[in-house]
């Protein structure tokens, strides 16, 4: 679960040594280093089709070092389900990610052109709206462009979040995207997803409102008039455990059944999940918004999880000091 430097994270913020490692390896294809990105070689390529219409060939490369990976829009459902555009301009087909070269053709990137994350070939990806945001039919402002790391107390923005989920209830507050299968008869999409949903889910906030301080409470140490106003629980639910991968990272578990803080969890197969929270000393103290995330992976076959969410690690690992706050 520990970060791969091999990684191309869409974030600003990721780390330098992340885009060092992808300068180098474009040097490496572009002088011809003996490999070639999307050539023929031994191990037979797939196609797929992105939402611009345009195939996407996912082929390893030579010595099965990495793949290059299609990339999905997401859609807005309360946009009449349309893709989502990259508001940057950059709108990639294809991604070079350090996942097993078994994968080729199993796994898709989906991105709203902000965030990215990995899924299963095939399956949708959508915003998911609640409150505000789904009566305004847009994404509303991207949490991440708000927070800083000042040291001027913030004001939480009031209204009751609701432990697992809390995050996707705030709506205009959070920003969710959820990877779940095609044809699902309740595609969760609006409002959050049931126990036992199966899907990947992951949620952007700040700890400037309820939902970042409802997504991170029950896992990081903050100041206790900041959990009280938020109205969360540090209390976690009974057999759900964490794991600390880092003081930035905490890995959570929620077994066959259990209904924990993972969105999707209580279902047939276990829940995994890592939450991302910025250890910046002095904004924690004085309760300054700190961009956090979370992803959720429950899903029947959880044998795909733990890709999931280490290629989720590598993309949004917290740099202090580098613009926590920044998209």
């Amino acid at each position: 679960m520990t970060p791969t430097p091999a990684s191309r994270p869409l974030r600003r913020t990721a780390p330098v040594r992340l885009a060092a490692g992808v300068s180098a390896l474009g040097l490496c294809v572009l002088a011809g280093c003996g490999t070639t990105l999307l050539s023929a070689t031994s191990s037979t390529g797939t196609t797929s089709t992105t939402a611009a219409g345009t195939p996407a060939t996912t082929v390893p490369i030579n010595g099965e070092v990495a793949v290059a990976f299609p990339v999905v829009a997401c859609t807005a459902p309360a946009e009449g389900g349309t893709p989502i555009k990259a508001r940057s301009g950059w709108a990639p087909t294809i991604l070079v990610a350090p996942v097993p070269t078994s994968l080729a053709g199993k796994v898709t990137f989906y991105t709203d052109g902000i965030h990215t994350v990995l899924g299963p070939t095939g399956w949708t990806c959508a915003l998911v709206t609640s409150g505000s945001a789904a009566a305004s039919g847009g994404q509303g402002s991207s949490p991440q462009a708000t927070a800083t790391t000042g040291q001027t107390p913030s004001t939480v923005a009031t209204g009751p979040t609701s432990g697992q989920n809390g995050a996707i209830a705030a709506g205009d507050n959070a920003t969710t995207l959820a990877v779940f299968p095609p044809n699902d008869p309740v595609p969760p999409v609006s409002g959050p997803p049931p126990p036992g949903t199966e899907g990947i889910f992951a949620t952007w906030a700040t700890t400037g409102t309820n939902a970042g301080v409802d997504l991170v409470c029950p896992f990081f140490a903050i100041p206790s008039w900041q959990s009280q106003s938020a109205g969360c629980s540090t209390a976690k639910p009974s057999g759900e455990t964490t794991v600390a991968l880092t003081p930035d990272v905490t890995q959570v578990t929620d077994p066959a059944g259990v209904v924990g803080s993972l969105v999707g969890s209580g279902g047939q197969s276990p829940s995994t999940g890592v939450v991302l929270f910025p250890q910046i000393p002095s904004a924690i103290s004085y309760g300054s918004p700190i961009a956090v995330t979370m992803e959720s992976c429950s899903l029947a076959d959880p044998s795909l999880c733990p890709t999931v969410l280490s290629d989720f690690e590598v993309r949004e690992f917290p740099v202090p000091g580098a613009g926590t706050g920044a998209a």
